[in-house]
């Protein structure tokens, strides 16, 4: 079987995109997990879906630096697939989103810190601060939360208008060569 990153082609190498997908799924996951392990009674059960999400948040941030790390070594730079005004929304909107992505990954660990999170009631983490630092964390780990998945939401919705209305390559870019989007 051919090596689909042998294809030369307007595709992103398949770590980057392996890498953008892995980190989709993460920001939606996480985030699901972080308004609705609110709604869990206190108790084992909420604690352990918290245990999870701090597990699922530190995949996340080796998602990231291996993803910004990948990127700026190795990773395809593809051409832009539009310039002027399009091209200036979509540099924006990616600059949005790795900030936000580091930012939550960053305001997520101070989190875990700031709650001295007891992992699986097992295994406590350092705590650092007292109760005000605690909830400030808190809080703008949940606004940056917040502002991610709606900036990830609105990068999805830009890459379907680009498929469905516009009709170019944008959305192709991050899939396989191999596959066939209709």
């Amino acid at each position: 079987m051919p090596d689909e990153d042998a294809e030369v082609g307007d595709h992103y190498d398949r770590v980057t995109r392996q890498l953008h997908w892995a980190t989709a799924a993460l920001v939606a996951i996480l985030w699901a997990m972080g308004r609705l392990t609110v709604l869990l009674p206190r108790g084992q059960l909420r604690l352990d879906v918290w245990s999870v999400h701090v597990l699922l948040g530190f995949t996340f941030v080796v998602v990231i630096v291996s993803r910004i790390g990948w990127r700026a070594t190795k990773g395809r730079k593809l051409l832009p697939a539009k310039r002027g005004v399009r091209h200036l929304a979509a540099n924006l909107m990616h600059g949005l989103l790795y900030f936000l992505l580091v930012g939550v990954a960053g305001l997520g660990i101070l989190n875990v810190l700031a709650h001295g999170f007891p992992l699986f009631g097992m295994l406590d983490f350092p705590k650092v601060g007292g109760a005000d630092y605690d909830r400030v964390v808190n809080g703008w780990h949940n606004l940056f939360a917040n502002m991610l998945f709606g900036a990830a939401v609105l990068h999805a919705c830009a890459a379907l208008f680009h498929h469905h209305v516009i009709k170019d390559r944008v959305l192709r870019r991050m899939w396989s060569p191999t596959r066939h989007l209709r």
